[in-house]
């Protein structure tokens, strides 16, 4: 195996690892507050009032198994694609509202953080949903410790990121 392909699948660790904490924290946070979640659902004014909660159980339900299944490291361009596309479905939602002018409603992203909907936001789902895409494209290394080191490290790394923004002020990661 070339140096190349390693620094690749080292990287995929990496990102599943982030990728994977990002979205079983944001799945778990907004099932212990589902209440909450369903009502900014209802808020972006996207769906019939009667279907916040069942795509809020969808969404929760969703993050957490993509979280699990990113940690996991099988199927990593499967996993990355579908994370991508759901990235992607919350960029749109977002987008339709910012381009509507209602700013002042929450994202609904990070359990606890009050981020409003700007262009940034929907940038940033953007952004995201192209490196989870590459995470997936990366793969995982075949020797399972340098696998756990890469999840790891990304799961220190999303935390660093996290723990920043808050420490700053700063609109959250997702």
């Amino acid at each position: 195996m070339s140096v190349h392909n390693l620094l690749l699948q080292m990287l995929g660790a990496l990102g599943s690892g982030a990728f994977g904490a990002l979205f079983l924290f944001t799945g778990i946070g907004k099932a212990t507050d589902s209440a909450r979640f369903a009502s900014d659902i209802a808020a972006y004014r996207l769906l019939p009032l009667d279907g916040a909660f069942p795509a809020a159980y969808t969404i929760i339900v969703t993050e957490t198994l993509l979280g699990i299944w990113l940690f996991s490291g099988a199927a990593t361009l499967a996993a990355g694609l579908v994370s991508a596309v759901l990235l992607l479905v919350f960029a749109a939602a977002m987008g339709i509202n910012v381009a509507r002018g209602r700013t002042h409603l929450s994202c609904g992203c990070i359990p606890g953080v009050d981020a409003r909907l700007s262009w940034a936001s929907v940038l940033r789902n953007v952004a995201l949903a192209v490196l989870v895409f590459l995470v997936g494209l990366c793969g995982q290394p075949e020797f399972g410790l340098l696998c756990v080191e890469g999840l790891l490290m990304g799961v220190s790394l999303l935390l660093l990121c996290v723990a920043t923004a808050s420490l700053t002020g700063a609109e959250a990661l997702s």
